[in-house]
């Protein structure tokens, strides 16, 4: 992975959640942010799969979350 694509990895530091979300879904995105910022700063080539894992079987159970889910199981089968 590109040194500038890390820089940007490590960026995600910064975000955070947006309020109201179901805590189960709030606790899934901030570990998988954590974990980005982790690739980033030690400029690792991939994320271990237990962490998109989680992230995509707590957001099915939130059919208002669909659009994100699909998108992320698209881009996965894309990589």
């Amino acid at each position: 992975m590109k040194s500038d694509i890390h820089k940007e990895l490590a960026r995600f530091k910064k975000l955070d959640t947006i309020p109201g979300l179901p805590e189960d879904l709030e606790i899934a995105i901030k570990t998988f942010i954590e974990q980005t910022v982790i690739i980033g700063e030690y400029g690792l080539e991939t994320m271990p799969g237990e962490y998109v894992e989680k992230l995509l079987m707590v957001l099915v159970k939130y059919p208002k979350y669909d659009a994100l889910t699909k998108e992320l199981i698209y881009i996965l089968r894309n990589q």
